[in-house]
């Protein structure tokens, strides 16, 4: 008996196809060379577990600035969703914004984490550290010669799940109650609400690695062998007093 006669009655065979021309297609089938070459396309949205998000200030120079930020994900291909909203006046109310923000967001993607960065931030590289993330929240505790341990919400994951929107519920809360005069910063709210909830055991929080929440100078020369992920322009230097 022939090897192909066995090949073709045996059972547990490997599957194997040719693509020219030969006797040998009567035990192993022909195909055609067009089908070998339709490689399916990488759907970076379907297959990733979160979803880019920010926003920006309508008719400030922020949407250029969110226009840099939608070209960095379209060349690396990954989903977003980056939204224009009406200026609320300054630029603290517009970033006390954030908490609000964020809780729209956890509703509108639904089975899906966020990973929210400012509109003014460029991506590098596929930000690969949030597959499969195990934090409820992350964002980068940095210590500078001007403050220690500050909390960096320039680039913030959060799981979709209650405990997530019950921290936005609280972020929001505190700035609310500052009223519209208020000198401190969201980011050192949002960094008290993480501290209070994880003492009461309702939030796993993560430090994200300097790479992912790079401001692009005193950081780059704080960790100038680390390649950024995510880098922070700091516009609002410009513009704090413009928007």
């Amino acid at each position: 008996m022939s090897a192909m006669r066995l090949y073709s009655i045996n059972k547990r065979k490997p599957i194997i196809k040719t693509i020219t021309e030969s006797p040998l297609e009567t035990y192993i089938p022909r195909i055609d060379l067009r089908k070998v070459m339709e490689i399916p396309k990488k759907e970076t949205e379907s297959q990733s577990s979160f979803i880019i998000v920010a926003y920006y200030t309508i008719n400030t120079p922020y949407e250029q600035e969110a226009n840099k930020l939608k070209a960095s994900l379209d060349k690396l291909k990954v989903s977003y969703d980056i939204v224009g909203v009406e200026n609320l006046g300054s630029w603290q109310a517009n970033t006390r914004f954030k908490a609000r923000f964020m809780q729209d967001m956890l509703d509108k993607h639904k089975g899906k984490n966020l990973v929210y960065v400012d509109s003014d931030a460029v991506i590098h590289q596929y930000p690969s550290l949030f597959d499969n993330y195990p934090y409820d929240i992350a964002v980068r505790w940095q210590d500078f010669r001007w403050r220690k341990n500050e909390c960096l919400s320039g680039t913030i994951f959060m799981a979709n799940n209650q405990a997530t929107r019950e921290l936005c519920k609280r972020w929001e809360g505190v700035n609310v109650s500052e009223g519209p005069g208020a000198k401190t910063f969201e980011q050192w709210n949002l960094g008290k609400v993480i501290e209070d909830m994880r003492r009461e055991g309702r939030v796993k929080d993560g430090n994200l690695p300097p790479e992912y929440t790079m401001i692009f100078d005193s950081m780059r020369a704080m960790y100038p062998n680390i390649n950024p992920v995510i880098e922070h322009f700091q516009a609002s230097r410009k513009l704090r007093n413009k928007v």
